[in-house]
């Protein structure tokens, strides 16, 4: 196989049809098949099927997609370091973000970005914090924001902010703080198993012995706020989250304490990765993106930065 059989590959698969992918790739669709015919008989297994509803990968194309991607980033980020040597950054940099964090971030980022490193292509992406952990572990993302990161081989991780969590509920709620144990009662919207936030309610019910009752189980987080502003229940977010519906009274917000529960955001990198300079530069702009969000009030929570880099 050579490059350009994985970018025709690959350029297939996304479209769903050969016909748009030639388009997009602007090569004479007979040429395209033919090289996707040679990669096939090389490889000895066939890689696409044709049906009514487009162009599909079989089990050894999705595989095959799968590598094709981290070659062709690999290729990419090599490219772009012998180019770099000239000090300008320039090329793609993707980052990984989930969708409370973009909420905050990601407008600020892509801004700041934009004005700073014009020749650097920025691609961001929204997930799960699982997810987004799969992505960095695959070599798919020069850097992400998870949660709650422990000790890895895999990655490198900064700690960014550690937030603190709300019982967020309809307009009109109660103020000030309450007590983790009078959320037993309440029907909670919250996410679906696996997902950090949901793992560290049931925890901590487990350790007080509190009875929570998921009522709602939505992983979206804009259908989470609006079945909350609209009476459904309630749920447990980060103020950053809800912080246009709670400036504009959709929403009301409680601290929970008695125990208190925050989380930690980290960025993460793939430990060993080559770091392009464009990536280095987009991540100086990031970390500078969050003092400036933190401090300014945008992003609710104690910046662990500088805390960290006062430890070492």
């Amino acid at each position: 196989m050579d490059l350009r059989q994985l970018r025709y590959f690959i350029g297939i698969v996304d479209e769903g049809s050969f016909t748009a992918a030639a388009q997009k790739l602007n090569v004479a669709q007979p040429a395209l098949s033919h090289n996707i015919r040679n990669l096939e008989a090389g490889l000895g297994v066939k890689l696409l099927t044709r049906g009514v509803h487009g162009v599909k990968p079989t089990a050894a194309g999705t595989r095959l997609y799968e590598h094709a991607e981290i070659i062709l980033r690999h290729v990419a980020q090599a490219t772009e370091q012998v180019r770099n040597c000239s000090g300008t950054p320039s090329g793609l940099v993707t980052v990984g973000f989930t969708s409370s964090v973009a909420l905050v971030a990601a407008v600020p980022l892509v801004q700041a970005v934009r004005a700073e490193l014009p020749q650097v292509s920025l691609r961001v992406v929204e997930s799960f914090s699982g997810t987004i952990l799969e992505w960095l572990n695959d070599d798919r993302l020069d850097f992400g924001c998870i949660y709650d990161v422990t000790r890895s081989r895999t990655l490198l991780a900064e700690s960014l902010v550690r937030e603190d969590l709300y019982l967020i509920g309809p307009p009109g709620g109660e103020d000030g703080a309450i007590a983790f144990d009078e959320l037993a009662g309440k029907d909670l919207i919250l996410p679906s198993r696996p997902h950090n936030l949901r793992d560290r309610i049931e925890r901590v019910a487990r350790e007080t012995c509190t009875i929570v009752t998921v009522a709602v189980e939505i992983n979206g987080l804009p259908q989470i706020k609006a079945l909350v502003a609209k009476g459904v229940g309630y749920s447990v977010l980060p103020i950053s989250a809800v912080m246009e519906e709670w400036r504009t009274g959709q929403v009301s917000a409680r601290l929970i304490v008695s125990p208190s529960l925050r989380r930690s955001v980290h960025l993460c990198r793939p430990r060993g990765a080559p770091v392009t300079e464009a990536a280095a530069a987009v991540r100086e702009t990031f970390l500078r993106v969050v003092r400036d969000l933190v401090g300014g009030g945008d992003w609710p929570g104690t910046l662990l930065l500088d805390e960290e880099a006062a430890a070492s």
